[in-house]
């Protein structure tokens, strides 16, 4: 057998015969080094086939060399090689030019459903907004006829197209209107030491050490509420609700809704967005019954 190395490594071992078609072939290159047992000593391959059968060799070299069909099989081997590269080329190029266009037009149709999606979204969003906005568009308090020391009412919402539908369990308290009166006058000389600046909270503020009230309650499920009162004369029922607010979204609002036990019954306080508290002057704080 002949050993055959490359770049200083073995790359196998070929029975003497096959060396000489190798190196014709190509498979072999000239700085390739053999050796053999009966020629030991690492040669450039075209020299040791001149030491192994150098008259057969020389022979096949000498009729070889010569044949233009041997050449011209060699050419065409060539050039189909390079026919199948371009081919194979040709076709992976066509392979990865159909995935991209592919993926454009799949990505394509994906933002075009993101797009209707986001438009639907838009458009649901726009309903519920006026919905809201129908239904939380007023709410009122009224007082009904009622024996003599109660006042007895109910909390109702209507919206524009003058629909109502009772407000179940809003927490309301009854306070005399003085205590009130009271109390927000100290807490809007509290906010006038406040340094310009920091922002409050309304609700908060003036909800903070409310004077204890002389009952309370929460409208059943028809809306209703009924308060006892110690004695004819000026009250305060405070409350609070959450309503849909101007900016958007809903939101907590607080009101102090007054009235003389003494006037005609069936009188109505309109509690909405517009006159909450929400503004630190005395003077607006409390709502009247018309």
């Amino acid at each position: 057998m002949v050993h055959v190395a490359r770049a200083g490594k073995i790359i196998g071992q070929y029975p003497p015969e096959q060396i000489a078609a190798l190196v014709d072939s190509g498979f072999f290159l000239d700085t390739d080094f053999c050796y053999s047992e009966t020629c030991p000593e690492w040669t450039p391959a075209p020299e040791f086939l001149k030491k192994i059968a150098v008259p057969k060799y020389l022979k096949v070299r000498e009729s070889t060399g010569n044949s233009p069909d041997i050449g011209n099989t060699r050419r065409s081997r060539r050039e189909m090689q390079n026919l199948t590269v371009l081919i194979s080329g040709w076709i992976a190029f066509l392979l990865a030019l159909s995935a991209v266009i592919a993926a454009a037009f799949w990505i394509a149709g994906l933002y075009g459903e993101m797009d209707r999606q986001s438009i639907r979204i838009d458009t649901l969003e726009t309903a519920i907004a006026q919905k809201d906005k129908e239904i939380q568009r007023l709410l009122f308090t009224s007082r009904e006829v009622a024996e003599t020391g109660v006042v007895r009412g109910s909390v109702i919402l209507r919206n524009e197209s003058g629909k109502r539908a009772a407000m179940p369990g809003v927490q309301m308290s009854l306070f005399p209107r003085k205590a009130i009166e009271d109390h927000i006058e100290r807490k809007a000389a509290d906010v006038a030491k406040i340094p310009a600046g920091p922002s409050v909270d309304g609700n908060a503020f003036f909800t903070a050490e409310l004077p204890e009230p002389i009952g309370r309650t929460t409208t059943d499920a028809r809306g209703r509420f009924e308060f006892s009162l110690p004695e004819p004369g000026e009250y305060v029922i405070f409350t609070r609700m959450n309503i849909s607010a101007q900016e958007g979204g809903q939101a907590e609002r607080i009101w102090f809704v007054g009235f003389n036990s003494q006037d005609p019954l069936n009188s109505l306080v309109q509690v909405s967005e517009a006159n909450c508290v929400q503004q630190f002057v005395p003077s607006l704080m409390v709502i009247d019954g018309r």
